[in-house]
């Protein structure tokens, strides 16, 4: 058997697996309706309010839609925590962002910055519960 066949033969399996992974949805998983923000959980209210008191706490210094220019320390303009129609409208990208936390350096949150995972869940339950009113 030519040493091409041999290659095609051992690699198909692979390239295959590999496919299958690609576009479309298999159905499982995500069963929030397909919202980044997952499901509103009930009896969520304390947790939600923490949600909303860590959004406040940690996250109006930059995004406060009062601020401008430098005082935003490159804060988008378009994302202010104080202002509940535009945490409605962004809640998908404020939660990406925080999930990302200062990792990456130049986008999101300032390099260091990184919420308590519980935190973190917090903010998602408030965003999910006020961004579904």
């Amino acid at each position: 058997m030519p040493v091409r066949t041999m290659l095609l033969l051992c690699f198909a399996p692979f390239v295959m697996g590999a496919l299958q992974g690609c576009g479309g949805d298999d159905g499982g998983g995500d069963t929030s309706g397909g919202s980044p923000l997952g499901e509103c959980p009930p009896d969520s209210t304390a947790q939600a309010e923490a949600g909303y008191q860590a959004l406040q706490d940690q996250c109006v210094p930059c995004h406060l839609s009062t601020s401008e220019g430098a005082s935003r320390i490159g804060a988008p303009e378009d994302v202010n925590v104080d202002d509940p129609a535009s945490v409605t409208a962004e809640a998908a990208e404020i939660l990406s962002e925080i999930r990302i936390g200062g990792a990456n350096g130049g986008d999101g949150m300032p390099i260091g910055a990184k919420l308590s995972d519980d935190t973190i869940e917090a903010i998602r339950v408030f965003l999910a519960c006020d961004a579904a009113q």
